[in-house]
């Protein structure tokens, strides 16, 4: 009779300790849930085990160059965009919007124009009023690199330099779903 209230006490306890181990894991998804909500609104495709970041140099629209591990540490906006491409014209006005609201919380957006000369890209950042950094890529090697075959391409990159995120086609970044979004990567 003891043996067997014993084995009972033991099961419970196992039982109890493995419902506050499954609860203790499933908390982190709880307080994600909106991230993930908004990265699925915003059709961002998320990687479970990300890569790292593919490092390059480019010069950017004041010729200096840039390498993107001097942004190790924030979250970037890796976004692959191109003068003549619509959608990517389209989008810039939401990501400039975005980038003023969160540059100060260690959020960036690199955005490399593919296929793009040094003057065409000074010309589209003017006439859009774009401050955040432009990347000239006009031998495509970054951009062929990172597998991009369609603009726009952004890619979200965490503050270890991990891959975390991937999006194709242009969006409205100037929303609830991105302003959450970008949010939960910061924190």
């Amino acid at each position: 009779m003891k043996l067997a209230s014993r084995k009972n006490h033991l099961s419970i306890l196992v039982i109890l300790i493995l419902c506050t181990g499954l609860s203790l894991t499933l908390l982190p998804e709880e307080q994600s849930a909106s991230a993930n909500y908004s990265a699925s609104y915003l059709g961002i495709q998320e990687y479970s085990s990300p890569p790292d970041a593919k490092e390059f140099t480019l010069k950017d629209a004041a010729n200096k160059k840039v390498n993107l591990k001097d942004f190790r540490g924030k979250v970037i906006m890796l976004n692959f965009w191109a003068t003549w491409c619509g959608p990517c014209r389209d989008e810039m006005s939401s990501m400039e919007k975005l980038y003023r609201q969160f540059k100060e919380k260690g959020f960036v957006i690199l955005a490399v124009a593919s296929g793009e000369d040094l003057n065409s890209v000074n010309k589209f950042m003017k006439q859009y009023n774009l401050t955040f950094p432009a990347l000239i890529d006009s031998d495509y090697k970054v951009t062929d690199n990172y597998k991009v075959w369609a603009l726009p391409t952004t890619y979200f990159i965490n503050p270890k330099g991990q891959i975390i995120g991937k999006a194709q086609g242009g969006r409205d970044w100037d929303t609830k779903q991105a302003n959450q979004y970008i949010t939960s990567l910061l924190n």
